[in-house]
């Protein structure tokens, strides 16, 4: 199973999982100007911004920790023209949902 494949399921287990506890599935993979969102959802009037990571193999550190200030800077602004293009004005949070091996974690709040 080749990078694309992996990264696919992973966005599929983590809607499964975002679903199961409630959240509403607004749209996945959102492109805009050089940013990508894997998943937006909404649940109880607040709008989530999910990045889904998953790792095979610890050995150059979890899933988690691919995850650095540029890439959520460049997420940040990306969800920001979600909200301008969506006319949405809710408040939002950022998770990070990851996969080390078949582990699923899900992190709310992930860049306070």
């Amino acid at each position: 199973m080749d990078r694309r494949e992996k990264g696919a399921q992973s966005e599929e287990a983590a809607c499964r999982h975002l679903t199961q506890k409630g959240y509403q599935i607004l749209q996945r993979n959102f492109r805009w100007k050089g940013g990508e969102i894997d998943i937006i959802a909404q649940i109880n009037g607040l709008i989530v911004f999910v990045e889904v990571r998953a790792r095979s193999y610890s050995t150059f550190g979890a899933a988690a920790e691919t995850i650095n200030a540029s890439k959520k800077e460049k997420i940040k602004r990306t969800a920001l023209l979600y909200l301008q293009k969506s006319r949405l004005d809710s408040p939002v949070r950022f998770d990070v949902i990851t996969f080390d091996g078949d582990k699923l974690e899900h992190i709310e709040n992930a860049f306070d």
